[in-house]
């Protein structure tokens, strides 16, 4: 099934929590994270990587957050 890449604002954070589904991260350095955000404190977000992992990102380091979604041809 096709995907298509749908960009997030660092706005929307409390929204993706509740979806619970894989993201890319892009940090203002260039690193990236494929990881599930779980919770939204007030300077960082806890985030959950593929191997079970937490670590804290720091939302003023967030750059971009990219997801996926269905791709529906009409």
């Amino acid at each position: 099934m096709a995907k298509r890449q749908v960009h997030y604002n660092a706005s929307q954070l409390d929204k993706l929590i509740t979806k619970s589904e894989m993201m890319n991260f892009v940090m203002v350095d260039k690193v990236v994270y494929f990881v599930k955000p779980i919770s939204l404190k007030s300077d960082y977000v806890k985030v959950k990587n593929s191997k079970g992992h937490t670590l804290d990102l720091p939302i003023a380091q967030i750059e971009d957050i990219w997801g996926e979604t269905k791709a529906i041809y009409t």
